[in-house]
């Protein structure tokens, strides 16, 4: 449907099905790799699908919080179509970052998440980490940060100096959930060491994405409460990770991606 290049890339608007298919569906692509798709069909329209279903980790988080009695602020680092807009609820403010002008029109235009939420919807745009430290507490109760699905990852959103950013914005007890997933790198001992050093608890959820138009998805979460991750939402579906006992803190002056390589 749509194939547009800018300074960030290619994005690229595909429609699969035709006719009374039920699983007619759209999908955002940015050079190859898949940004969330929506089913056509308006029965299915509103389900979250690819890296987002229920059964995520970032799903698993954001149904942990439901029902709640007051409003929920949830941020998320990269919009790609707005899939995880469809958790929100009446009262509560889905604030999403990107730096692609393209992909705030393409998920405004193209798909409906973002248009058919019942929460507040806010888009930012600009670098996401100078955009959060340019602003006040946002007070989140999970922030998201999805931004490491390609082969070229944004590593100043990975540093120990950027989660000290993160948790300047979050509530007492609340999320940041990384996705991690990608077929280049293995992010997830990145994650796990800030966590440790900035004693976070941190859990992973590997999905394997079975059903439907689920995909396959890797997603730590990260909290200053226990608690927290020991929901029955969450618990249940931890992995075990244990990143290497030599594996060097992330910062604004080192990384290494040579040793993250799969």
């Amino acid at each position: 449907l749509l194939a547009t290049r800018n300074f960030y890339g290619v994005l690229r608007v595909q429609e699969y099905g035709s006719g009374t298919d039920s699983s007619r569906h759209r999908s955002l692509i940015h050079g190859t790799i898949l940004h969330g798709t929506q089913y056509l069909e308006p029965d299915l329209a509103r389900q979250a699908t690819t890296y987002y279903t229920q059964t995520s980790g970032v799903g698993r988080a954001l149904e942990s919080m439901h029902p709640t009695t007051r409003p929920l602020k949830i941020g998320v680092i990269g919009l790609g179509t707005g899939t995880l807009a469809t958790y929100g609820s009446k009262g509560d403010i889905y604030r999403f970052y990107d730096i692609n002008p393209a992909v705030i029109v393409i998920a405004n235009r193209d798909f409906t998440y973002l248009k058919d939420s019942d929460a507040t919807i806010q888009t930012v745009l600009g670098d996401a980490r100078l955009s959060l430290e340019r602003e006040a507490s946002q007070g989140f109760d999970l922030l998201a940060i999805d931004a490491f699905s390609s082969d070229s990852i944004p590593v100043h959103l990975l540093t120990n100096e950027a989660l000290a950013v993160y948790l300047r914005h979050m509530k007492p007890g609340g999320i940041i959930a990384f996705h991690l997933t990608n077929r280049f790198l293995d992010l997830i001992p990145v994650v796990k060491r800030l966590a440790d050093a900035n004693h976070l608890f941190s859990v992973l959820i590997a999905d394997d994405g079975d059903e439907g138009m689920a995909s396959r998805t890797d997603w730590v979460l990260v909290s200053d409460r226990k608690a927290s991750l020991q929901v029955p939402q969450i618990a249940e579906a931890v992995t075990e990770m244990e990143p290497p006992a030599d594996f060097r803190l992330w910062t604004d002056d080192f990384n290494n991606i040579v040793r993250i390589l799969k």
